[in-house]
């Protein structure tokens, strides 16, 4: 597992791509996080968890409905919206069949969510990653 908290950047929101093998699940989330039944942090994990699958739709859906950020082509959208490096990664799992997701989290959907948006990260784990590094606070 990796999680990486080392970003700087100014929002009340912060927009995020999943990337996984397929189903994302509770499961799938907590194991990625570290994160066990005897933990005390389940419960807001479990909300956060909550928060990315409310949010969260096919990448390319996501791009055919953005009014906010036109472009020529769906490369074109997610390089602009999450950098070259991001997009590559984008690229490859969709050829290898993975499941890509675009979102957003809120500051203005409860404490949990809120807390989460005022800080950037990935989240890497063998069948998960989530890249939740632009527009964070």
């Amino acid at each position: 597992m990796k999680i990486r908290y080392d970003f700087v950047t100014n929002s009340s929101s912060t927009s995020f791509i999943i990337i996984n093998d397929g189903e994302f699940s509770l499961k799938m989330f907590l194991d990625a996080v570290g994160i066990d039944g005897s933990s005390q942090f389940q419960d807001i994990y479990k909300e956060l968890f909550q928060s990315f699958k409310n949010s969260m739709e096919l990448a390319r859906t996501a791009y055919a409905d953005d009014e906010r950020y036109r472009s020529k082509d769906f490369e074109q959208w997610i390089t602009g919206q999450f950098g070259p490096e991001l997009a590559r990664r984008v690229g490859d799992a969709e050829k290898s069949g993975k499941k890509v997701y675009y979102g957003r989290l809120s500051s203005d959907r409860g404490p949990v969510e809120g807390f989460f948006c005022t800080d950037s990260f990935i989240i890497e784990s063998e069948n998960l990653y989530i890249d939740a590094t632009q527009n964070g606070w």
